[in-house]
């Protein structure tokens, strides 16, 4: 029997692993459509959307680079609308566009700019009947079901999925050997399900959180979309100012700003990715030193952070690429917590 919950935003968090199950269910076709853009042989990619989309965009972006090679660039839709003809004209492109509703103005403005410059288009919605899932000669399509809050949490979640898997696919087509991968995003539901576990930690820390005005969300490498997508989430839920960056760009101004007032929201990058854990480091150790409060998401087994970290939150040890899935679970979490 399902827990009965007092609000939709928690009540979809708790639902990220269905939605990550049942959108990755439909491998067969997201294999289909990775065969016929396949075949196609695109020279271009370019994924865009707007807000939570596009950072679900620029997460993949990783995974096409470090699974395909591929020329593989976000845009924020509201900037293609004006640079489309630059980047797409006289090129064979590709143009992945992000909307849970497919209906977002800004996102099919940019997908009808780009069309005009003759841009074939893949749409990653939610609605297969929607404006977008029209517009779009391929479509990847989530099973989140629907989404009540307006916070964005499943949907998030079960676009990661698809894209994730989609990547897998295409480079599964042009002969890369991805069986571990392909099980591993199989299995997505289990592992958002293992991230789910720290929901009991972040309830007992939210108190602490809740004080501050200012919060700064830390990432690298593949963790900085999520950094991206947590600063959002605690805009838009909590009503705390809060910014993203790259933790080496940090040091390029912003962390002198920095003193007992701020709050960090460190995420490690698994530490597979060893040059980017360290760099990360480095940085929130001055942070803490500067007397900020920090909160470090970091991967099962990961001991930097209890050197400099009031608080850690753990998520499931998973294959890199596929970072954000997990990620963006406590985050979600800690978004909700803060707010009630």
């Amino acid at each position: 029997m399902t827990e009965a919950r007092e609000h939709f935003t928690i009540k979809e968090i708790h639902e990220d692993a269905e939605a990550a199950s049942r959108t990755i269910g439909a491998f067969d076709e997201i294999a289909k459509t990775a065969e016929e853009v396949s075949k196609a042989k695109y020279d271009l990619y370019v994924v865009t959307g707007a807000g939570t989309s596009l950072h679900a965009g620029i997460a993949a972006s990783y995974a096409f680079y470090g699974l395909l090679g591929l020329p593989f660039i976000p845009f924020h839709a509201v900037e293609l609308v004006h640079t489309a003809s630059n980047v797409l004209k006289g090129r064979r492109s590709l143009l992945i566009a992000i909307s849970q509703s497919g209906e977002s103005s800004d996102t099919l403005r940019a997908v009808r700019k780009a069309k005009e410059y003759g841009a074939e288009v893949l749409g990653v919605t939610n609605f297969p009947e929607s404006s977008l899932a029209r517009e779009s000669r391929y479509k990847l399509i989530t099973r989140a079901g629907e989404e009540k809050a307006v916070l964005a949490t499943k949907t998030y979640v079960a676009q990661l999925t698809v894209l994730y898997g989609f990547c897998v696919a295409l480079a599964q087509r042009m002969g890369a050997d991805v069986g571990g991968l392909l099980n591993e995003i199989k299995n997505a539901g289990d592992l958002v399900q293992g991230a789910l576990k720290s929901e009991e930690e972040v309830k007992r820390l939210a108190k602490y959180v809740r004080p501050f005005a200012d919060a700064y969300v830390l990432g690298s490498d593949v963790t900085y979309p999520t950094a991206l997508e947590a600063a959002l989430k605690l805009k838009e839920g909590c009503l705390i100012h809060s910014e993203a960056f790259p933790a080496p760009e940090f040091r390029h101004g912003p962390i002198s700003l920095v003193d007992s007032s701020s709050l960090i929201l460190a995420l490690y990058p698994p530490r597979e990715r060893k040059e980017a854990h360290q760099a990360l480091h480095k940085v929130i150790v001055e942070t803490h030193e500067a007397g900020a409060t920090v909160i470090a998401i970091a991967e099962d087994g990961d001991d930097a952070p209890k050197e400099c970290s009031d608080f850690i939150l753990r998520v499931p040890t998973i294959t890199p690429l596929f970072a954000s899935l997990v990620y963006v679970v406590p985050c979600q979490l800690l978004t909700y917590y803060v707010a009630i």
